[in-house]
């Protein structure tokens, strides 16, 4: 049983890893402005997502996590340890790993704006506040658990995990881009 667990635990973890790789790479990309021509509203400024979501972003997600996602894929015909999900084609995983992560954070956006709450401000509400703070850390991870479960078999006893995990990552990069001043509170 608790070696079971363990064994949850590590695949949830590796299911991080072809998004929080592009994920660190994005927020440098951010402070050494890397591909700047890129930096433009997915939008194309019609305030429909809020000009925070660009081009950048998804390049650096999708990209990058086809990129990660062939060593995982390499690494899951040997390793126990490695969610099974990386033994599916590496580059359809990959692809939809990132654009999962991204339309999850384009829908929440999406959302926020019908709603009036303006990029980086906050609802009226202490309810309005808790919920959009949820929202905000588990857009992106709520998105590719759906791809990871419905589209590639995923097994729920590491998704679930990966959830809370993927829960405490955003938080903390969130932490990591304000003190680098490339966000605000």
């Amino acid at each position: 049983m608790f070696e079971q667990v363990l064994l949850d635990v590590a695949r949830a973890i590796s299911v991080q890893v072809p998004i929080l790789i592009p994920g660190i790479f994005f927020i440098v990309a951010i402070k050494k402005n890397w591909l700047a021509w890129s930096n433009k509203p997915i939008d194309f400024g019609t305030g429909l997502f809020g000009e925070n979501k660009n081009w950048r972003g998804a390049i650096f997600y999708i990209f990058g996590a086809i990129l990660v996602t062939y060593p995982m894929h390499l690494l899951s015909l040997s390793q126990a340890w490695v969610a099974p999900v990386f033994q599916a084609n590496w580059w359809l995983l990959g692809f939809s790993f990132g654009s999962a992560y991204v339309l999850g954070e384009l829908v929440n956006s999406f959302i926020k704006r019908r709603i009036g709450i303006k990029p980086g401000a906050q609802p009226g509400s202490i309810v309005g506040k808790y919920l959009q703070a949820f929202f905000d850390n588990a857009d992106g991870a709520l998105a590719c658990g759906l791809v990871l479960t419905f589209g590639f078999n995923g097994e729920q006893s590491y998704l679930v995990i990966a959830l809370f995990i993927s829960l405490a990552i955003h938080a903390s990069t969130d932490i990591w881009m304000r003190k680098l001043k490339l966000k605000k509170k």
